[in-house]
């Protein structure tokens, strides 16, 4: 699959370190923590995995999880992991929403976090993050390595693989939902150091996102064609970047990184990826707050839950 470059952003005069898509609303600040916090992230993040980031052999990615957490099996908070100070310094410089679709209720502070290790030339699948369970604003915070994060508006071919059957709508731990399937699942309940998926299935499931399987030659007109209409763009995140995601970018775009050891940079050179971190923070919601009324109903974890009790019930009715 290709990529284009992105549409041009528009530039606060007054805070030129602000870029912001307002079409779609994405926004990237630059310089969103300084190079000593950066440095004190890291260092952090390995000394609770207990060891030293230049000894990581870079075959596997880290995640640690905290504050509260989402039961996906009884849709309602199970635990809280406490949250570290390098984290909670960062949240009162966080630009604040209401969610387009309740703007009267209050501004919501993220009260979820997953910080993860992506080793050099790892990757991150396309998907759409989980509507229904969390708050319409999503953060991730992006320090490390540069790296391009490819965004693509979805399509039928997204909502189609999002209803595949036999396989759950999983979440990788960081409330990702993989595009097939129609229950949920977390596997990320507790506070503990996990160590994920190695380089090279992280490089598999890229592979099967970005390029044409059996399973997608069948649909493949249909893909090509939402691809000419719709094609990827990559953005590239610069170290210490905060990249916020709104409405479409939150709920119709899939976003996702390719797995690759260089990357083009913005002056045209080729450049090394090394090891990225981030750290993506979410509003959980709870009781009757777990909901999605959004405009993309093809891709919205809760239309297709709703389908999914529809089909039961009509089932059940005619037996």
């Amino acid at each position: 699959m290709s990529s284009i470059s992105p549409p041009p952003p528009i530039i606060d005069p007054l805070h030129p370190h602000i870029w912001s898509w307002p079409h779609i609303g994405l926004t990237l600040i630059h310089e969103f923590i300084s190079e000593a916090e950066e440095a004190a992230m890291i260092s952090a993040f390995h000394e609770r995995e207990n060891c030293d980031p230049s000894n990581n052999t870079g075959k596997k990615r880290i995640s640690q999880h905290f504050g509260y957490h989402f039961d996906y099996t009884t849709f309602g908070v199970s635990t809280f992991s406490p949250v570290p100070d390098y984290i909670t310094a960062v949240l009162p410089r966080l630009p604040l929403f209401a969610d387009s679709d309740s703007p009267e209720e209050d501004l919501q502070v993220p009260d979820q976090f997953t910080v993860q290790y992506y080793p050099p030339g790892s990757g991150i699948p396309p998907h759409v993050d989980t509507h229904s369970m969390f708050g319409e604003a999503l953060y991730s915070l992006s320090y490390g390595s540069a790296v391009p994060m490819v965004f693509r508006m979805s399509g039928k071919n997204d909502a189609r693989k999002l209803r595949l059957p036999k396989r759950s709508l999983q979440t990788d731990g960081d409330g990702q939902q993989e595009p097939n399937g129609g229950g949920f699942t977390e596997n990320g309940g507790s506070a503990e150091v996990k160590k994920e998926k190695s380089e090279k299935e992280d490089r598999k499931d890229g592979e099967r996102q970005e390029d044409a399987t059996a399973e997608e030659k069948g649909n493949g007109a249909v893909a090509l064609d939402e691809e000419e209409k719709h094609p990827a763009w990559e953005l590239m995140l610069p170290p210490r970047s905060l990249l916020v995601m709104r409405g479409a970018s939150r709920y119709g775009y899939t976003h996702g990184i390719r797995p690759r050891k260089t990357d083009v940079a913005p002056d045209g050179s080729m450049v090394r990826r090394e090891g990225r971190y981030s750290i993506t923070m979410r509003i959980v919601r709870r009781g009757d707050e777990i909901r999605c009324r959004c405009a993309w109903p093809g891709v919205c974890d809760a239309r297709v839950r709703e389908e999914g009790e529809a089909a039961a019930r009509e089932k059940a009715s005619t037996t």
